[in-house]
């Protein structure tokens, strides 16, 4: 008897099955609309991303093709910049390494082929090349710093230039040399920043993947 009550508080199996593909079907309408949310959210950040994130696997690239797939001691790529430490080019005594060379030529070369390349020529407002020095000290001490530091720029420019005629002959115009005042920690390495700053054309790309979902 009490073996019968018991299968008797059992409930029937139709309106659990029944129940339960409720619950599924709830489960993944739910599921599905926050997936349409994020996707409606993800695709334009995506759009408005991409055409910086290729110019940024072109210059990579390039990198990659003059110093190979490892890291470059000395110098880093990122977004939209470059930076040169002073280890990169310049020895413990203040002179230019013996590698120096090679390295300033490594680099007009990756700067030629993104010039000589229209589309990311096009990409391009300016290259501006900047020596940084840290805020602090007196002006006097100041001024020197900063005329020293607008002659590194100047001399890192020429060099690019020398190693690559055609940048200079040709290219002049997108590039612009300047020394930079910056709060800068102890024991910071950073020299030189050289930094591609993007055209409008660069951002009308952007603009125009979005333009679908505008409508």
């Amino acid at each position: 008897m009490k073996g019968r009550s018991l299968w008797n508080a059992v409930p029937p199996a139709g309106p659990v099955l029944s129940l339960l593909l409720i619950g599924l079907v709830l489960l993944s309408a739910l599921l599905y609309y926050r997936a349409v949310n994020i996707q409606r959210f993800l695709e334009p950040a995506l759009a408005l991303s991409q055409p910086r994130n290729e110019f940024s696997k072109k210059v990579r690239k390039l990198f990659q093709k003059e110093y190979g797939a490892d890291p470059i001691k000395g110098l880093t790529v990122r977004t939209g910049s470059i930076i040169i430490e002073k280890s990169f080019l310049f020895g413990e005594d203040g002179n230019l390494k013996a590698s120096a060379r090679a390295n300033i030529q490594k680099l007009a070369r990756i700067f030629l082929s993104l010039m000589e390349d229209e589309r990311t020529r096009s990409d391009v407002s300016q290259v501006m090349i900047l020596a940084r020095f840290p805020i602090g000290g007196d002006w006097t001490r100041y001024e020197a710093e900063r005329i020293s530091m607008y002659r590194l720029a100047i001399f890192m420019q020429d060099a690019l230039f020398f190693a690559e005629p055609r940048l200079g002959t040709t290219y002049a115009t997108y590039f612009a040399a300047a020394a930079q005042p910056v709060a800068v920690k102890e024991g910071n390495q950073e020299l030189i920043e050289i930094r591609i700053i993007p055209s409008e054309f660069l951002h009308i790309r952007a603009l125009e993947k979005l333009e679908k979902y505008a409508l």
